[in-house]
């Protein structure tokens, strides 16, 4: 299969947000061997990179990306029984409704969630109580020097949104061995799961975005409610709502979505994210997190 590779290309059109410049080059891969490959020449020619999944969780500079982008194609899966062998690039979606008519029930609660395994891997995907490390036996990746590794679940540093594969950017997930335990009725598990997806697409803002831009705070509730803290609501309750700066605008459905009106840059998202974390650490003491990876020209990380 080797490497397609494309050169100048728009990043906008790569991502959810619609936002970004023109990128050095785009590498599809399409095989582990090629990757390995790519990926340790890269890293010893010291050139920036950048692995892209279906680009739901990502926001690119406006000047570009002056390096490589890797974006995974592979999306075969391997099944013995009920342990599943996923290459990164299969969609979750997808895997969420295949594991579903084949009688598993394990991943239901991530139906809608937009992305790709290798992503979901590395941010630790979750929704109503279920994360993708609750199935997850073993991670294949490549090191930053290109070597082929193993770690088992318990050795993958989980955490709400992050995993060890998060804090190593020299490391590409290549593929998650995902242990399946809840067994029930496929037709009942997929209607769920059809259910879930409409669900959570329903209540997504009209408009384009990447999705809930800031984590849930961990710990805290509204002293007048009782209420537990989200940032969703911490942003409304500070009046973020209908906010904007240039092309960026802050939902008026959902206060944890910031919209691309049309042309919007990245400046601009991030000037009105800092805006709105400021705020809400002043009004309720708490320090929102980003959800999403914003990235420079360099492939480095835009603090907000």
């Amino acid at each position: 299969m080797g490497a397609e590779i494309s050169k100048n290309q728009e990043l906008a059109k790569l991502s959810f947000y619609g936002i970004g410049g023109v990128a050095d080059e785009v590498w599809k891969i399409g095989d582990r061997e090629s990757l390995r490959e790519s990926w340790a020449d890269t890293i010893a020619e010291k050139i920036p990179k950048f692995v892209l999944g279906s680009g739901s969780n990502c926001v690119f500079s406006d000047r570009g990306f002056r390096g490589r982008i890797f974006i995974l194609t592979d999306e075969s899966v391997e099944k013995r029984g009920n342990f599943w062998t996923i290459n990164a690039g299969k969609k979750l979606q997808n895997l969420v409704e295949e594991s579903a008519a084949a009688g598993f029930e394990d991943l239901k609660n991530l139906s809608g969630i937009p992305g790709t395994i290798g992503g979901a891997v590395r941010g630790n995907a979750g929704a109503f109580g279920c994360e993708i490390c609750d199935a997850i036996a073993a991670v294949e990746f490549f090191d930053d020097a290109g070597n082929l590794k193993i770690l088992k679940s318990g050795d993958c540093d989980w955490n709400y949104r992050s995993s060890i594969f998060k804090k190593n950017p020299d490391w590409c997930v290549a593929r998650a061995v995902l242990r399946f335990e809840k067994i029930g009725d496929p037709e009942k598990i997929s209607a769920e799961v059809k259910n879930l997806k409409n669900e959570r697409w329903q209540k997504y803002p009209p408009g384009r975005s990447g999705g809930s831009f800031f984590k849930n705070p961990r710990s805290g509730t509204f002293s007048d409610t009782g209420e537990k803290f989200t940032a969703g609501k911490l942003l409304e309750k500070s009046g973020a709502k209908k906010d904007r700066i240039g092309a960026v605008e802050i939902s008026e459905k959902h206060a944890n979505f910031f919209l691309n009106l049309g042309n919007a840059k990245q400046d601009d998202l991030v000037a009105l994210a800092r805006k709105w974390k400021k705020i809400v650490a002043e009004k309720f003491g708490v320090e929102l997190e980003p959800e999403i990876a914003i990235v420079d020209e360099w492939g480095g990380k835009v603090e907000i």
